[in-house]
């Protein structure tokens, strides 16, 4: 289904009936690549996926928007209204992790629960770097893999995923919107995005899981230092799982989110709960 608003489309979809799931995709990516899993869990769960702004099919996006990490935020918040979906179990990837705690912070009836996976301050300071070369016009260009400084990016973030699915994550990158992708990952990037994270993992009572895989060092780190910030915070790692552990290993996930629901029902009576 598609939301509009004054920034442009949003694509969404639910799937599945049962207590609300809502996945939150990293940067560059689109909702596709929570399929695996969500084909698992809808069995129980009614599953709400989106594209991001500028991403997927959530485009094309107006000259006025902006992808700041709380522009992501209000977003989810709209569709998290239009679908009545409240206390719900937040599953954030990546730069999805750092919406999913902003979410948190700002409309706390919004979750019930968070799973931050594969956490991360942004993007490595030399990717951040290599973007900032390209000009306003190189950004209007729709051919934005065609740049080998940014499709080197993205090659090292999704070569663990499985074939058919890294092949669909190139094709979902190169199509996305080069100035939605280029201004989000400066935001991520910022110490004020990395600051809003670690603020919702160490203020929150919400029930929380950090899932990581053990290739993936830089998640592993982060991952490990928001557990020790939280206050109701369990830690899973999945071993030889690098970055895309609901790629990688969708069934361990799955299960990991399906015990982990089941918990922060109990700790947490409102959670979970579709009115």
């Amino acid at each position: 289904m598609m939301l509009k608003t004054t920034n442009g489309p949003l694509y969404f979809e639910t799937v599945g009936n049962g207590p609300p799931l809502v996945f939150l995709s990293g940067w560059a990516m689109t909702c596709e690549c929570w399929r695996p899993v969500v084909a698992l869990l809808a069995k129980r769960y009614r599953c709400l996926l989106y594209d991001a702004r500028g991403v997927g099919r959530s485009q094309p996006v107006s000259l006025e928007a902006r992808f700041g990490i709380e522009d992501h935020t209000d977003d989810l918040h709209r569709i998290l209204e239009a679908t009545g979906t409240y206390d719900a179990l937040m599953i954030g990837h990546d730069l999805g992790a750092i919406i999913a705690a902003e979410s948190t912070a700002m409309h706390p009836q919004d979750a019930g629960a968070l799973i931050v996976v594969s956490p991360r301050p942004g993007l490595p300071e030399d990717d951040v770097k290599n973007l900032g070369l390209f000009t306003p016009a190189q950004l209007v260009l729709r051919e934005l893999a065609a740049f080998p400084l940014i499709r080197n990016i993205v090659t090292r973030r999704f070569r663990r995923a499985p074939r058919p699915w890294r092949d669909r994550l190139f094709s979902d990158f190169a199509e996305l919107s080069p100035r939605a992708a280029y201004e989000t990952a400066l935001a991520a990037s910022s110490f004020e995005a990395s600051a809003r994270l670690e603020r919702g993992v160490s203020e929150s009572r919400l029930p929380s899981l950090f899932i990581c895989g053990d290739k993936d060092k830089k998640g592993t780190a982060e991952a490990r230092r928001l557990f020790a910030l939280s206050k109701a915070g369990k830690l899973a790692t999945l071993r030889g799982c690098g970055f895309l552990p609901m790629l990688e290993y969708p069934k361990q996930f799955a299960k990991l989110i399906d015990n982990f629901a089941v918990l922060a029902s109990v700790q947490q009576p409102r959670a979970l709960s579709h009115r």
